[in-house]
């Protein structure tokens, strides 16, 4: 079997509009950096690649088509990405200078956990490069046994907020842990069970931004509402133009 070259990867992906940034190619199981047709960035190996061309920012359930369209940050502006982590789907929002700019959701359907964990750092990763926020708000997890969060699932999104916590912390990223009780009460939710917090937060979404929205989703409007109007140390973060 002839021995893969650079130039042959790069050739190859051409075809499709799609570019190497990687200076160096080692070997199939080693992660890459390339740009998708829609000039997102995406890290992952060529094995993956070459297999399917799969980018996490087109593939992710947004609401609008025109959400998957990177919008190039200007200078001065002040950008945060907020999540509704979960290790299956989780929700999204980008706030510019205060005002919500993109939403959506992201969505594994791997079976093996460490292969989620693994696929959601990846889409994080290219989140962060593509829309480049100055902070990035995460809801805190909290153990609440016998009400709807036992030990494995805490367990389980415990070691993903690790996870995340330091991809952001390798990416000099800023970040921002938001009790779910704090935000909420920020943002006017009401009810008395989840489900009826979630639904809740749904119509404050509809409310404020006249959209309908997932609970994911709301969620993550919902964080990022708390982390824009209460966050008032960009002046502290240096690595923001």
């Amino acid at each position: 079997m002839a021995r893969i070259r650079l130039e042959d990867i790069i050739e190859e992906l051409s075809q499709d509009g799609w570019k190497v940034l990687s200076d160096t190619y080692k070997n199939l199981d080693t992660e890459m950096a390339f740009e998708c047709s829609e000039g997102h960035s995406v890290y992952s190996t060529w094995k993956k690649i070459r297999r399917k061309r799969e980018c996490p920012i087109c593939e992710q359930n947004v609401f609008k088509e025109q959400d998957t369209k990177i919008i190039p940050k200007k200078k001065g502006e002040k950008r945060i990405l907020a999540l509704d982590q979960a290790t299956r789907k989780s929700g999204f929002s980008i706030y510019s200078n205060g005002k919500l700019l993109r939403f959506g959701t992201f969505e594994t359907q791997l079976s093996d956990e460490i292969a989620r964990d693994h696929q959601i750092k990846m889409w994080l990763i290219s989140m962060i490069n593509n829309w480049q926020p100055d902070i990035v708000g995460l809801e805190g997890i909290q153990f609440q046994q016998g009400k709807g969060i036992g030990v494995t699932t805490f367990a389980t999104l415990a070691r993903l907020q690790g996870i995340l916590m330091e991809t952001m912390y390798s990416m000099d990223v800023p970040y921002m842990i938001c009790h779910v009780g704090t935000w909420r009460q920020h943002c006017g939710v009401k009810g008395k069970t989840r489900a009826d917090k979630k639904k809740s937060m749904q119509m404050l979404v509809k409310k404020w931004f006249d959209v309908s929205v997932d609970d994911d989703c709301a969620d993550a409007v919902g964080i990022g509402k708390y982390v824009a109007d209460t966050y008032d140390d960009f002046s502290k973060i240096e690595n923001w133009e």
